[in-house]
């Protein structure tokens, strides 16, 4: 295998322009599963680490533009787009009316699709700004301080001595 440094193009022409025999065998093998380090051991490749002879070759701009176009042509066959899978949760819902759980989970996943339910929640301060972690870490030491004061002077020990804010601009 000719070594091509990552973002380096091919050689237009000579060794290394084209893919070895090798090479197009590891690509009709890793077409079949997806799986490198096996389509290495299936195309022959005499190796003690195929992981990383796999990686290698799927790194390789020759192997993964052979690659690519592999499963642009797959998709092509099988005419799986978004635009089929969305029609056909469609249809399950309309057709899977003796079967209410096919029609939940169908209207889940095109729920999904349309972006009604949030996996995330967001946590921003005011007006979306950040939220002022310093403000309320503030805030919390003087509370917690008011609040062992108090202690100390029911139990007749005077007052606390208040925390110095961070950065050496602290309060005494």
């Amino acid at each position: 295998m000719a070594y091509i440094q990552p973002g380096q193009a091919p050689p237009t022409k000579g060794k290394g322009s084209q893919l070895s025999s090798k090479m197009s065998l590891f690509v009709e093998e890793y077409m079949i599963d997806l799986n490198a380090s096996e389509a290495v051991l299936r195309a022959g490749y005499k190796t003690k680490t195929p992981n990383r002879l796999g990686t290698e070759l799927l790194r390789h701009p020759l192997v993964s533009a052979a690659i690519s176009k592999k499963k642009e042509a797959r998709s092509g066959r099988l005419e799986l787009t978004a635009d089929y899978v969305l029609t056909k949760l469609v249809d399950i819902v309309e057709k899977s009316e003796d079967n209410p759980t096919a029609a939940l989970r169908g209207l889940e996943l095109l729920g999904k699709h349309l972006g009604l339910y949030r996996d995330r929640q967001e946590i921003s301060g005011p007006d979306g700004g950040a939220i002022e972690m310093e403000q309320k870490a503030e805030k919390n030491a003087a509370d917690f301080t008011s609040k062992l004061s108090r202690l100390a002077r029911r139990s007749g020990e005077g007052e606390v001595i208040k925390f110095p804010i961070s950065g050496g601009k602290g309060k005494t």
